[in-house]
């Protein structure tokens, strides 16, 4: 199991944007399905481990007009950074969607507990994971790694 912190007034930041953008990017299985994407975060791993939103149009960034700005775990911004811990998490690149409006099992939505711990003081948004396991949750003050 790994830990991976990301500073949630970030995170906020990109679920803002895909939650009021007028349009969805869509993975490739939506499109082929012909899915409606919905507002969502995209973990990422790749050229290390980020999300980023999947709302369009994407805000002005480096990485081009349609791309917002990724926010990368906290220590993992290379694809060197994330090879290195593929035992742990899996050796191949991925997409996982993190739905951001729709209702998950417990009844909540993503949004309103990122908003609610942020007006609680939380400062991290904290996945603890394995090849095939990830858990979310919100801590307070230093990175807890």
């Amino acid at each position: 199991m790994i830990r991976l912190v990301f500073p949630l007034m970030d995170v906020l930041a990109l679920a803002e944007h895909a939650i009021f953008a007028p349009r969805h990017k869509q993975l490739h299985l939506e499109h082929e399905t012909g899915a409606r994407a919905m507002p969502a975060l995209w973990f990422v791993g790749d050229h290390g481990l980020y999300l980023m939103s999947n709302g369009l149009p994407g805000r002005s960034s480096g990485a081009g007009p349609d791309r917002p700005p990724d926010v990368y775990a906290r220590g993992y911004h290379t694809a060197i950074d994330k090879h290195a811990i593929r035992q742990a998490i899996g050796g191949d690149d991925f997409v996982e969607v993190l739905a951001l409006v729709e209702r998950q099992p417990d009844g909540s939505a993503l949004y309103a507990k990122l908003t609610g711990g942020a007006a609680a003081g939380a400062t991290w948004l904290v996945f603890d994971m394995d090849h095939t396991h990830l858990e979310l949750s919100l801590a307070t003050g230093d990175a807890p790694l």
